[in-house]
């Protein structure tokens, strides 16, 4: 037993380690970090090395069923919740339609009569392929800069595409069930409309009367883990209730960036990469066959994208964005293995297909900056304001300050931090002694200072920081190069997610 826990552990860290190898090294030749996790999967797979087998991955299987509904509850989160983003025109609404129908129908052609699948297989596999994966797919737009029109449209059409793609997922790998289907239509709108107000009063009343520490992010974590599997005994699929969590948690998210970060550590820090190299790992060897099918695949879902994105108005070069994969399609498709719809073969080949998308879509944009999230942004390459006044200068000088900036740090004739100075410091004292007394003699000296190499993420976890009135930020000699207040803090953390370039 004790053998069997360690062989595991150091199994988990292994995946971890190359998957964030790979994620980097795929990032910085400018593709989505999931497909270099992947890669690292097959390279370590039966295909190639054969390090990890698909029986030594069921040691962690838990982490990859975990790693599939942390990543669909982000999706919800970052990729549903922009209210511009579900208003689609008539023009985009006949392309959602299109795009949904066209590829499906080629895929199903070929997966259900030349390659012989069983309809529920080959109606996965056809939905798998069908789906615009919105999470690579923002990556990619959002790697050209600014978002317009053009954008925004690409998105719309994607998002709709993804999220009907999972329903009919759901509804028709387990064979077409008319009345089923409209059961899992009633029940995705219930879940949205009763969940969105009912879930956020829940952990507001979580946040006032319950005192035990981080309580209403235990709950988040705890109904992620729960929820799904509650939804499947009623024979609804785990890793779209995440989903639906996730869209119906997005306001509540969007305003306690401090639990989404930590939400995002969990996910894309452990349970992501752990999720996707396994999907790697169940790939086997390739062979001519293998890769035929994966070529046949790519080629029959791609074509009609490409056409229908001429038909809105995209141009060929825009229409390709349409291909990104990478994201719930992968889940998907590891589902229907863990179901035993698809063989090994045809899993592979599937995977080599998405893989193959999602290379394609993304060489329209290359991905040539690395964007930083914002929380883990360092304050050294922030505009910070630099609210400082010396110790010599008479008290009434920075008493006028205090009256605009609230607080100023108090520094020597080198920019050294010596302390600090409220409006309060002063309203009690004669003017004529705040004119002729130097300021050195009003200071509060527990001045909190941090590094300017220190992130926005690592001052919001601290609460003896987030509370003081102004923060020193200091540079490698000492000096003062920026000051933070509350205020400005929060002007950071609730500043658009997206900026719309003005027509």
């Amino acid at each position: 037993m004790a053998s069997e826990i360690v062989s595991t552990a150091i199994l988990v860290g292994l995946l971890l380690l190359v998957s964030k190898i790979g994620e980097e090294f795929s990032e910085r030749i400018g593709l989505p970090g999931i497909v270099g996790a992947i890669i690292s999967g097959i390279i370590l797979s039966e295909a190639i090395l054969g390090v990890v087998s698909p029986e030594e991955m069921e040691k962690a299987e838990i982490l990859l069923v975990l790693g599939i509904n942390f990543t669909l509850f982000l999706a919800g989160v970052e990729e549903f919740s922009n209210p511009a983003l579900l208003k689609p025109t008539r023009l985009e609404l006949a392309g959602i339609i299109l795009l949904l129908g066209a590829p499906l129908a080629s895929t199903l052609l070929l997966s259900y009569f030349l390659l012989g699948l069983e309809f529920s297989s080959a109606i996965g596999v056809s939905i798998i392929m069908t789906i615009v994966s919105v999470g690579p797919l923002a990556k990619i737009l959002l790697s050209r800069g600014m978002i317009g029109e053009k954008e925004y449209r690409i998105m719309r059409v994607g998002i709709y595409v993804e999220l009907i793609g999972l329903v009919m997922f759901n509804s028709l790998t387990q064979g077409f069930d008319p009345i089923g289907f409209l059961e899992t239509i009633i029940f995705v709108l219930l879940i949205i409309a009763v969940g969105r107000h009912y879930l956020d009063d829940v952990l507001i009343m979580i946040e006032r009367h319950i005192i035990v520490k981080e309580a209403p992010f235990a709950f988040i974590l705890a109904i992620i883990i729960m929820a799904g599997y509650i939804a499947e005994s009623l024979n609804f699929n785990a890793a779209v209730t995440a989903l639906l969590l996730g869209i119906f948690l997005s306001e509540y998210m969007d305003k306690r960036p401090l639990y989404l970060e930590r939400v995002r550590a969990v996910t894309y820090g452990f349970l992501e990469p752990l999720f996707f190299i396994g999907i790697g790992i169940y790939a086997t060897k390739l062979d001519i066959e293998t890769f035929t099918i994966s070529i046949a695949l790519l080629l029959i879902a791609s074509l009609p994208k490409i056409a229908v994105g001429k038909w809105l108005g995209l141009g060929v070069k825009d229409s390709l964005v349409l291909l990104a994969k990478g994201g719930v399609d992968a889940a998907l498709l590891l589902s229907l293995l863990g179901l035993d719809l698809v063989e090994e073969k045809i899993y592979t080949a599937t995977l080599m297909a998405v893989i193959g998308s999602t290379i394609v879509a993304s060489s329209v944009y290359r991905i040539t900056t690395r964007v930083t999230e914002p929380l883990r942004t360092r304050l050294k390459d922030l505009q910070l304001p630099l609210d400082i006044v010396y110790e010599d200068e008479k008290a009434e000088y920075a008493a006028k300050l205090v009256v605009d900036k609230n607080a100023v740090v108090v520094v020597d004739s080198q920019l050294r931090p010596r302390g600090y100075v409220i409006a309060e410091d002063f309203v009690d004292i004669d003017p004529r002694i705040l004119a002729t007394m130097p300021l050195r003699y009003f200071i509060r000296g527990d001045l909190p200072i941090v590094d300017e190499n220190t992130t926005l993420s690592d001052i919001l976890s601290d609460f003896s920081l987030i509370h003081q009135p102004i923060i020193a930020v200091v540079n490698e000699k000492g000096e003062v190069c920026g000051t933070i207040t509350p205020r400005l803090l929060l002007q950071i953390i609730t500043r658009p997610k997206i900026e719309v370039e003005k027509e």
